[in-house]
């Protein structure tokens, strides 16, 4: 093959093998509210080898295309030829965001986790604003320990866009007195938006935030965001070790219950299906902690979607869609909220921030005629409503 950019050898031969297939816009999210071709992983593939070969340039329409991905592997897991397409995917971004083909607000995103450490460029001292009032006020006033057996890691959205994660999340781990600090105000984004942007910031920016986890002498990290769980636990590794067991706090709290820790004494009467996060569910293969928690929950008529576990509907708000394309994220969201009524589930629980902000949005976007009585919760709500 010709080329005028630069990939890896093993990439330059799978775009090959995946240009040839389809397979994979059965399941493609992106492709299924879209129908466009040039959405799906074989379009993709398709595009990319035109380029290796000197046929098509770089330009702001392949950049598009890519960018059009919410990353959520259901091409990996249902691929025949067991490419990891997503990888691909995410090596071109780089290209692209390097060569200035990224969509231009996305500049913005980068200059906000890098000069203020979040996406929403607020100010770090705002974090701890969501605190339980005792524990806010140590933690503006410098009284919270610096050193801790465990480590919470709030993350971006549960800190500064969501009311309720973060206090339900601190409630469980007290009632379970787990010896616990944060990074207080001096937490910062965990980079996953630059990685997924294609940003080479990223290295740097993860370098300065594992300093910052070590010097707490934690044992283990636990956060109720998918996304940063997935950083830390896919994506550090490959840069430095961060030296601490890394749980989301599903799993964690799924440990809790087992271990008598925790302890239900409430019920919740309520029909309840689970979403899994793409990126707990395929990329991290968490699928039956979150199960096991709801089961235990007395009260609760536990229902499956039809599409679960590794064939879960994708809720359109990973990859950075919600960023690049709002509109087809919620659309992509709003099938999801349908297929919790066609179960008729009162509450959709998730273990993703952004999962839940999404899934809220296609709640909202669907006409009112259409639409059901449905809570969308995270799972550290519904287990702090258990307690």
């Amino acid at each position: 093959m010709k080329t005028g950019i630069s990939l890896p050898e093993e990439y330059v031969d799978r775009v090959q093998k995946c240009s040839e297939c389809g397979f994979c816009q059965a399941v493609c999210p992106v492709f299924e509210a879209t129908l466009r071709p040039a959405y799906n992983t074989r379009g993709k593939m398709m595009i990319l080898k035109e380029i290796l070969e000197g046929n098509l340039e770089l330009s702001e329409k392949v950049g598009e295309a890519f960018y059009a991905c919410t990353a959520c592997q259901a091409c990996i897991d249902g691929c025949p030829s067991n490419v990891r397409a997503s990888e691909i995917v995410q090596a071109a971004r780089k290209i692209l965001f390097k060569e200035g083909f990224a969509p231009g607000h996305l500049l913005g995103v980068r200059d906000s986790v890098c000069t203020r450490g979040n996406v929403f460029g607020s100010e770090g001292e705002e974090r701890v604003d969501i605190y339980p009032p005792a524990l806010r006020e140590k933690a503006k006033s410098g009284l919270l320990k610096e050193k801790a057996e465990t480590l919470l890691f709030m993350g971006c959205l549960p800190s500064y866009m969501d009311m309720k994660i973060v206090p339900a999340f601190l409630q469980a781990m007290d009632a379970a007195e787990v010896d616990y600090t944060t990074l207080s105000t001096k937490e910062t984004c965990c980079g996953f938006p630059l990685y997924l942007m294609g940003s080479q910031e990223f290295d740097a920016h993860a370098e300065k935030v594992v300093d910052g986890l070590k010097k707490t002498g934690a044992h283990e990290l636990v956060t109720p965001c998918a996304g940063c769980y997935k950083t830390f636990k896919t994506l550090y590794p490959d840069l430095e070790n961060i030296g601490m067991r890394v749980l989301h706090s599903i799993q964690y709290m799924d440990e809790l219950l087992r271990d008598g820790r925790i302890r239900f004494t409430g019920e919740i009467p309520k029909r309840i299906t689970y979403h899994d996060p793409c990126d707990l569910g395929r990329a991290c293969k968490i699928l039956e902690e979150p199960r096991n928690i709801l089961r235990s929950i007395p009260g609760i008529d536990y229902v499956e979607m039809k599409r679960n576990r590794l064939d879960a509907r994708c809720c359109g708000g990973g990859g950075g869609m919600q960023a690049t394309n709002p509109d087809l994220a919620v659309k992509m969201a709003a099938e999801r909220v349908r297929d919790a009524f066609a179960v008729g589930a009162e509450i959709l629980v998730s273990g993703c921030p952004a999962c839940k902000d999404n899934l809220r949005k296609g709640m909202q976007s669907i006409p009112k005629k259409e639409r059901e009585k449905l809570k969308i919760m995270d799972m550290g709500e519904v287990v702090s409503s258990a307690l």
